[in-house]
């Protein structure tokens, strides 16, 4: 399993290589319509073209539940990388339980997977429950980690983006659901068949973002540079969602205009729902035990050198791991701690924290004890996870970089 995200992870092996861091069945008529959603009393079709995605995605709410797939399919010349993330939503009780899947071809740019939170030959299967503004995880071990959104500053901070699942248009969120609420059609909308519409829609890169992982996503903030995105979204007949799809290739150059995801030649994301109203969110099986994660998880920082941990936490990034005794279970040794406080005079400061933190940890990989790192995997490879903060004089050109970063060893 790779890890990234708030905090950047590089690997390095000896003689020191510094990585970059870092067929089911749709509603029948007796469902309820959406007529109820529409803010003016009006059906979704006869509102404004401009306001009527808007009003589907209420009328979607309206329903009560549904059944969803959300796919993200990454095309590169070494075979595609695809996440799948299937589940039931309960719009009423603000509920989800969902399954996601990653499966990365062993010829996947090894870069664009780490972009990823992956590597190359990845096969993740992960269980996600989503009650109102909490999010829990269930651990390899049948264990339940429950993260909720009231928990301390401190602690939420740690967590990145990961709270953004539970999201604002669905239970589950960072999915084409969010593009869709905010999606505003400048053309009319083509009739279906079946009495739906389908609508194609140019969206913002910015707004399109929010269905893509937030470990990519952040590059086009404050980007001007990206076209937009075509959407495609298929309503049934009482204006409800049935299926959302976007094309990213166009975004593909501010991708790498910011080093990312190099080596992928195409970027699409699905989005479809079936059985609205009919569904039930199960409750989490009885006898496996839940556990609150702002106790049981601490920052990596917290480990003292010599201190195993396990990062099955469903984070997908080392911004909280959980402490383990050294054995089977645990997936990373930590054999050192270093706090970067440099003060640089007329230089460009970036990138100089992570820089002298690899040196640092190479020191200390060197002076470990035998049995802290000869479990690493791979044999001779020792890894520093951390994230440097920049601050600037009023006058003149001095800087002082900071941070905090851990030396480890991986354990499987």
């Amino acid at each position: 399993m790779g890890l990234s995200g708030r905090f950047r992870t590089a690997a390095v092996a000896l003689p020191l290589l510094l990585a970059a861091v870092g067929c089911q069945t749709a509603g029948t008529g007796d469902e309820p319509t959406a007529k109820a959603a529409s803010p003016t009393g009006k059906p979704v079709f006869e509102e404004k073209p401009a306001d009527q995605l808007g009003a589907a995605s209420r009328a979607t709410a309206a329903s009560g539940s549904a059944r969803f797939t959300a796919t993200l399919t990454y095309g590169s010349a070494g075979g595609a990388a695809v996440e799948r993330i299937t589940g039931v939503l309960d719009y009423a009780r603000d509920t989800a339980r969902v399954e996601r899947s990653v499966d990365v071809p062993r010829g996947f740019p090894e870069a664009a997977a780490a972009d990823l939170g992956r590597e190359p030959g990845d096969r993740a299967r992960e269980v996600f429950a989503v009650e109102k503004n909490d999010v829990s995880y269930r651990t390899s071990r049948g264990t339940w980690l429950r993260y909720e959104a009231s928990g301390s500053l401190e602690f939420v901070d740690s967590l990145g983006d990961f709270m953004e699942y539970a999201g604002e248009a669905a239970p589950w969120g960072r999915t084409l659901a969010e593009v869709v609420r905010h999606a505003d059609p400048e053309r009319r909308p083509a009739p279906t068949p079946d009495g739906g519409r389908r609508y194609e829609v140019d969206v913002d890169a910015r707004s399109a973002a929010e269905a893509l992982p937030h470990s990519v996503a952040y590059a086009f903030v404050g980007s001007k540079s990206a076209d937009d995105v075509p959407l495609t979204v298929l309503l049934d007949k009482d204006g409800r969602l049935l299926r959302a799809e976007a094309d990213y290739r166009s975004a593909l150059g501010t991708f790498r205009e910011q080093g990312l995801l190099k080596g992928v030649t195409s970027l699409r994301a699905s989005y479809v729902l079936t059985g609205h109203g009919e569904q039930e969110v199960p409750p989490l099986p009885a006898g496996e035990p839940v556990e609150d994660a702002e106790r049981t998880t601490v920052t990596l920082p917290a480990l003292k050198a010599g201190a195993c941990a396990s990062y099955d936490t469903g984070l997908g990034h080392l911004g909280r791991v959980r402490p383990l005794p050294c054995g089977k279970d645990a997936g990373l040794r930590v054999f050192g701690q270093e706090r970067i406080d440099e003060t640089v005079k007329g230089q460009n400061p970036a990138g100089l924290g992570s820089r002298l933190a690899s040196e640092r940890c190479e020191k200390a990989y060197r002076k470990a004890p035998t049995a802290w790192t000869s479990g690493g995997r791979p044999s001779g490879r020792y890894w520093v996870a951390g994230d440097e903060n920049l601050s600037f004089t009023y006058v003149g050109p001095d800087a002082t970089v900071t941070g905090y970063f851990t030396c480890y060893v991986r354990l499987r």
